[in-house]
């Protein structure tokens, strides 16, 4: 009985504190901005109270734990105070829209990307945006930045940010892209043709703001020297058998298409041709010559690749994947440890309160109550503090407080993923008509009959397409068409009847809220019976209308609704991804591919940031260059085969930025990419100009693409253990992929930690109150 009455003190007394705060504090919530605390909060059972600057304390280490954010900042209410808001969902969120607008300047600053065609020959018309307004914009996001580094640095202090490399990059980018910025405001014009380097520096931005790309970078950074050492072991290789070359193919005075003329005349020429042939792209072009004057002639290129290409360039791919094999778990251990710290903080900090008499005391265990409420002001997934909140509740029934191996349990429940939690509450069917229909509707059957039906629908209408575009008489197309366009139909029909039985079976929300899958399986079907029905009412025919017929025979490019019709209807064939978990082996390759792009943000970051800064450098070092080399080209009349001119890759140039990024992605795809050397070394009338392509080159086959592999290697073996222990396959996060690898840290290791804060000593056991003034 004296249980109950305590128990019920507790809750009476929880919901008078939060009766006032939990309206006026609704808002910010829901908004993602930091709740307010302000009182005092009295324990009338203890007999004690804790300040509200101990209670903001305690929320704001909880709110690192949440977002696994160190601990090492500033303790005083004001500093406390500007951390939150700048740490709280709505900041982070508007920063992320910074980093988007600042990094997607680049296709509207001059030379603006905005025309029908990027081809030189047709002279495109682009349309020019107001210098004054993209300069506003960048100055709002540089603005923006600039507010972002100055909070970080007053929070955590310039000691701690001098140890930080990111940040002090950030403030030295941010300084001097201020300082451009300003300049190319008030001094120079907007038909200024200059060198602008702060384009180049906007990635850095988005770096600092990843903790994942900054160890992705740190990664990399640890494993330089072995990198450059095995692709310097391929450039000697290729700078051996150049040399070779040049003996074994001499040049001929009389034979002016022999192999020593073509490809191996100058030490220059012969070792960009065997370095195009470590990539594959021009064989067996420059083998054909040697190999046609004499049979073991192709020995000299078997050799070299089976050297460089089977040996060597495995042994890089090797190092590569060493570099980053194992970099996510590393990363996921460290991020998990700094929760564990921050947990371990927020109950330190708790621990000391001040009692009736004035006193400060500090004991090993905390009121349930004085959790629940700095848990309310803690910013965080709905989702995991109801959870918490349930667990605190079982706890409340045992004991009034709660001691720090209960609190660092109960607090584990940030680490669970809400996707893979059974939240659904269907409801069990009983055995009348009604639910022995629902039975129908929910059973496997039911989904297997709507996979075929969708392969049939796929299959008629590709016959019907390819009917389409086999027959230019309209007589013919009605006779050949017409069966397949009216079962499609009826296939449209039953797809939309199928989701809506589906949807009463399970229950909208609980059919919705089960899978992604559900919401594209809608989405496709009512897209494509609306459609359907707008067709039917405007043409009053089932088929390609006549109308279309005549525009496509006049040669108009259309994009009918017809088309887009059958392109909705083709989107049916996803539903064949229903038959991949039937194999174990099919669902691990599945879901490492969803994986890695899920969860693959760091390494995605890292490659999209070499990609921009390349591309801006591009358009730095041969804007315009493709336009002097067309004109040039005119006027020579000079046709040779297999040339940039020849062809005719005039679309492809730096003369804005969304044709840098297209020319660079067609380089990366190697081949021809030789091709592209030759242009612009023949455009820019210098050699150097090949430095540029053939670092892009060495960096996308030698780094990029190893990373990705390196990424899908640990994302398999670590799905391949979780199927091994019959666990859940496709996860939407790293920590589930990598549960059964991660080790709780060691309570000495987490003190150690917590013992080397600036700016509270966690090491005093007296009675004196930590300084949170």
């Amino acid at each position: 009985m004296e249980r109950e009455e305590i128990i019920n003190s507790i809750e009476t007394n929880l919901i008078s504190n939060f009766q006032s705060i939990t309206i006026k504090n609704r808002l910010k919530k829901f908004f993602g901005l930091p709740t307010s605390i302000h009182s005092e909060y009295i324990d009338d059972n203890e007999q004690c109270s804790w300040s509200s600057n101990t209670l903001l304390c305690a929320t704001t280490f909880l709110e690192d734990a949440v977002n696994y954010q160190s601990i090492r900042h500033k303790i005083t209410r004001k500093y406390l105070l500007i951390y939150r808001w700048f740490s709280c969902p709505m900041i982070k969120k508007l920063h992320q829209i910074m980093l988007i607008i600042n990094l997607c300047l680049a296709f509207f600053e001059r030379p603006s990307s905005f025309s029908i065609t990027s081809d030189v020959r047709d002279k495109p018309d682009r349309i020019i945006f107001p210098y004054f307004i993209l300069m506003t914009i960048e100055g709002l996001t540089l603005l923006w930045f600039s507010c972002y580094i100055f909070v970080k640095i007053a929070c955590f202090g310039i000691k701690y940010i001098r140890q930080r490399f990111w940040i002090v990059i950030f403030f030295i980018v941010i300084s001097y892209s201020l300082c451009e910025w300003f300049v190319m405001l008030l001094f120079l014009s907007q038909t200024y043709q200059g060198i602008r380097l702060r384009r180049m520096f906007r990635p850095i931005f988005m770096i600092e703001s990843s903790q994942l790309m900054k160890k992705a970078f740190a990664a990399l950074h640890k494993n330089a020297l072995t990198i450059i050492a095995s692709i310097s072991l391929a450039l000697i290789h290729i700078l051996f058998f150049a040399v070779m070359a040049m003996f074994l193919f001499p040049r001929s005075d009389t034979r002016p298409d022999s192999q020593g003329s073509t490809y191996f005349s100058n030490l220059h020429d012969s070792t960009l041709q065997l370095l195009v042939l470590h990539s594959t792209a021009n064989n067996p072009d420059i083998m054909i010559p040697a190999y046609s004057d004499n049979r073991l002639n192709a020995l000299f290129f078997i050799i070299f690749v089976v050297i460089g290409i089977y040996w060597i360039q495995n042994i890089i791919t090797a190092v590569v994947y060493r570099a980053f094999r194992g970099y996510f778990l590393n990363s996921i251990i460290n991020l998990q440890l700094r929760r564990r710290i921050a947990v371990r903080a927020s109950f330190e900090i708790l621990k000391k309160r001040i009692t009736s008499e004035g006193l400060i005391e500090i004991k090993d265990n905390i009121p349930i109550s004085v959790v629940q409420i700095v848990l309310n002001y803690v910013s965080m997934n709905k989702w995991h503090f109801n959870r918490i909140n349930e667990r605190l509740s079982e706890l409340i029934h045992e004991n009034d407080s709660i001691n720090l191996d209960q609190y660092s349990h109960t607090m584990q429940l940030l680490d669970l993923n809400p996707k893979l939690a059974p939240g659904l509450n269907i409801r069990t069917l009983g055995e009348n008509t009604l639910d022995r229909f629902k039975a129908i509707c929910r059973s496997k059957a039911f989904d297997f009959i709507g996979t075929i039906f969708a392969i049939l629908s796929v299959l008629f209408v590709t016959i019907e397409v390819s009917d389409h575009h086999l027959n230019t008489n309209y007589n013919d197309i009605v006779t050949y068409t017409l069966p397949m366009a009216i079962i499609n139909l009826c296939f449209i029909f039953y797809f939309v009847l199928e989701i809506v039985l589906k949807a009463w079976a399970f229950g909208t929300v609980n059919f919705f809220r089960s899978s992604s899958m559900h919401i594209l399986e809608a989405i496709v079907a009512f897209t494509c019976f609306f459609l359907q029905i707008i067709y039917l009412a405007i043409h009053r025919t089932l088929i390609v209308s006549l109308i279309y017929v005549e525009m496509i025979k006049k040669e108009k490019t259309i994009f009918p609704l017809w088309a887009a019709i059958k392109v909705c209807n083709m989107l049916f064939i996803y539903r064949l991804i229903r038959f991949l978990p039937a194999s174990k082996n099919i669902r691990i390759i599945v879901g490492t591919i969803l994986d890695e792009f899920r969860n693959g943000g760091a390494f995605f970051g890292l490659l999209f940031s070499f990609y921009y800064v390349y591309s801006i450098f591009g358009m730095e070092l041969f804007g315009g260059e493709v336009d002097d080399l067309y004109r040039r080209y005119n006027q020579s009349n000079i046709t040779v085969c297999g040339t940039y001119e020849q062809l005719e890759y005039w679309p492809n140039g730096f003369n804005d930025f969304y044709s840098s990024i297209i020319t660079l992605y067609n380089i990366m795809i190697v081949n021809q990419w030789y091709v592209f050397v030759y242009g612009f070394r023949a455009a820019t009338n210098s050699i150097w100009s090949e430095l540029y392509f053939i670092l892009w080159y060495l960096f996308v086959t030698t780094i990029g693409l190893n990373v990705c592999l390196a990424l899908s290697g640990d994302i398999h073996d670590a799905k391949k253990q979780r199927a091994d222990q019959n666990e859940e396959l496709i996860v939407s996060n790293m920590y589930d992929i990598y549960r059964s690898h991660i080790n709780e840290p060691s309570s000495e290791e987490i003190t150690r930690r917590l013992n080397e804060h600036p700016y509270i000593n966690f090491r005093q056991h007296s009675n004196e109150e930590i300084n949170l003034a």
